[in-house]
């Protein structure tokens, strides 16, 4: 049905239809939000851990982000590959998490930027955008559950304040840290770390 919409020629119809797509998705993802927040407290969260290149899990998570993530430049800084030893599938879930956040609440054709740094025995996994940035009182509590700062940004996205608490819990699962830094009127960066496998 999208598809014959979409030759038909009908822009009006078209617009209309691409708003319901969004608000469809939107669902989902709060659905998907409340639906993991259950799991985590019924204690039905388990890892199924594996050698992955790092690079590669990057890539395939960045190309589904690119198909929702329409108005924002997504920009992946290589390095030098490494191997991590994670949940492939729900480290893709912190990452897509992290950077539908950045899109939510920066402005439209600006960059994204996902990068990696290694060290000895783990590597940090950042994500930056070029928003307005986070006060130093909300910083604190951005990874609890339910919240969300206040300012004019946020009050125009919806949500319920899941998608950071998920990526905290998935990565703590891991037994290592998350963290953000900010700096108002220049963006926000939120960073976590994850085991690289041992030779």
């Amino acid at each position: 049905m999208e598809s014959r919409t979409k030759n038909s020629g009908d822009e009006c119809l078209n617009t209309s239809l691409g708003k319901v797509n969004l608000q469809v998705k939107k669902m989902s993802g709060l659905i998907n939000g409340f639906l993991n927040t259950s799991s985590f407290d019924a204690g039905k969260v388990f890892l199924n851990t594996e050698a992955s290149e790092l690079n590669d899990l990057l890539r395939e998570t960045i190309a589904d982000l690119k198909v929702n993530v329409l108005d924002h430049d997504i920009q992946l800084i290589f390095h030098a590959d490494c191997i991590i030893t994670a949940d492939r599938d729900k480290i893709g879930q912190v990452i897509n998490n992290l950077t539908s956040n950045a899109a939510k609440y920066s402005p439209a054709e600006t960059t994204i930027e996902i990068s990696f740094r290694a060290y000895k025995k783990t590597v940090s996994i950042s994500v930056k955008d070029h928003g307005a940035g986070i006060k130093e009182e909300d910083q604190k509590k951005l990874f609890d559950r339910y919240y969300r700062a206040d300012n004019i940004q946020t009050r125009k996205v919806s949500g319920f304040g899941l998608g950071l608490n998920l990526s905290a819990e998935l990565v703590k699962l891991h037994n290592v840290k998350i963290w953000m830094e900010s700096e108002l009127g220049k963006g926000s960066r939120f960073s976590f770390s994850l085991p690289l496998k041992q030779v």
